[in-house]
């Protein structure tokens, strides 16, 4: 009876159980190990742990634990490590060892017990909420900054002009903001971030503006940066026209094939209509230009490009495809999000625009980001993470001949790579 509530009880646990012998075979496995694992228990007979997960580098950490239980008899161990499954989806499990007592009290261990719990959602909130308190600390830091300047400017010169309350209030408005996104986290509410990209550009600017009206010898430069600035993200409507762009699409690829002649990629185009869209045609350019750098720049050398316009229902699709190594999932999710930060510049090396992996800091993203929502049109990012890199500090070999994974570019195209759309609405056709 005892033995029957025991087993009971290890078939319905949400936690996943394995129990090895010291020869490394599993010799249980309960349904939550199978589902969280991805492996089937028929699988199991016969076969050892080596066998199962060695193959995988990626669970090198995992492995680790039950070779410390099977061969140097180390047990009762807490680690948190990650699990690539089978199908490339990456967990975060936090596992535990212990021996297994044999049945009679005269027979040393009979084997090691490994339970574990998928944390994955645990491990990516915390990494958010870390994010988020690092955001949030910015965003408190930057208004405060110009609302003590301006206010030390009203002590020393009574005449203070109208422009330096505005800058006042504006910044006292975005501290009640933060306020109420504050609010929303601690009541676990759901958090989305209200404001626009272009609340923080225009911080920058009123910072400027602030540097300006000193008493300076650097006037002049201080000037020359903000209308740099300005210019860079386009904050004003200037030349807003219809716009063809099929044939701004050829023009912008035509100078990406000029800026990656050393590179080995296929850049191809797919377009069957020449639609027209009211935006900046200088926008427009440096959007495509943004997303083609930064498709070449993750796209090893034999992997494919391909930008194609489409005329979907009520709107215009632009696309750009890559066979590239893909974003990871977590960052999927934040990656047009105020809280989100792309990988740890040291992580770059320092190369030329347009090499593979040259990367950034995230500057291209964000302004595409305040393009769209000046100019009204939306950005889509769908991605696959190449399932033989997981992480994103998990390196490519930069050219597909160098791969010990894959034999040619389909093999890495059906391993991971990137789509972003830009959608416009529906002006007029022609």
């Amino acid at each position: 009876m005892k033995e029957n509530i025991s087993s009971a009880i290890i078939e319905s646990m949400s936690d996943g159980l394995i129990v090895l012998n010291f020869h490394g075979h599993i010799t249980h496995m309960n349904p939550a190990a199978s589902k969280l694992l991805g492996i089937e228990i028929k699988e199991t007979e016969d076969r050892t742990y080596v066998e199962l997960f060695l193959d995988e580098p990626g669970n090198d950490a995992f492995n680790d634990l039950l070779l410390d239980g099977i061969q140097n008899r180390e047990a009762r161990l807490y680690r948190e490590v990650p699990f690539m499954r089978s199908d490339g989806q990456c967990l975060d499990l936090a596992v535990t060892t212990s021996f297994l007592s044999a049945e009679s009290p005269h027979t040393q261990k009979a084997g090691i017990v490994v339970v574990f719990k998928d944390i994955t959602e645990f491990k990516a909130l915390d990494r958010a909420r870390r994010r988020v308190i690092d955001h949030l600390s910015h965003e408190l830091r930057t208004p405060l900054s110009i609302i003590l300047t301006s206010l030390k400017r009203v002590a020393s010169h009574p005449e203070t002009s109208e422009k330096t309350l505005e800058r006042i209030r504006r910044n006292l408005k975005r501290l009640q903001d933060v306020q109420m996104e504050v609010e929303d986290i601690v009541r676990h509410r759901e958090f989305k971030e209200s404001h626009q990209l272009s609340v923080w550009l225009q911080q920058t600017l009123d910072f400027i503006e602030l540097l300006e009206e000193e008493d300076t010898p650097h006037k002049e430069t201080l000037h020359y940066f903000r209308s740099q600035f300005e210019e860079f993200f386009k904050t004003k409507k200037s030349h807003v026209q219809d716009v063809k762009i099929a044939k701004l699409v050829d023009r912008v690829v035509d100078s990406a094939r000029q800026f990656s002649t050393h590179r080995a990629l296929g850049l191809s185009t797919k377009m069957d209509i020449d639609p027209l869209v009211l935006i900046d045609p200088d926008v427009l350019e440096k959007a495509l230009m943004s997303l083609l750098k930064n498709a070449i720049e993750n796209t090893p050398d034999g992997g494919e490009v391909l930008i194609s316009l489409s005329h979907q229902p009520g709107r215009i699709e632009l696309e750009i495809k890559d066979t590239g190594v893909g974003i990871t999932e977590e960052s999927q999710k934040q990656i047009f999000g105020g809280f989100y930060h792309s990988k740890e510049t040291v992580l770059y090396s320092t190369k030329n625009p347009f090499d593979f992996g040259a990367g950034g800091k995230g500057l291209d993203l964000l302004r595409l980001k305040i393009f769209s929502e000046t100019y009204h049109f939306q950005v889509e990012c769908r991605s696959s993470r190449c399932r033989y890199i997981p992480q994103e500090d998990d390196l490519c070999p930069g050219v597909i001949a160098n791969c010990d994974h894959v034999q040619n570019k389909e093999q890495c195209a059906q391993s991971g790579g990137t789509a972003f759309k830009l959608l416009f609405p529906l002006e007029k056709e022609v």
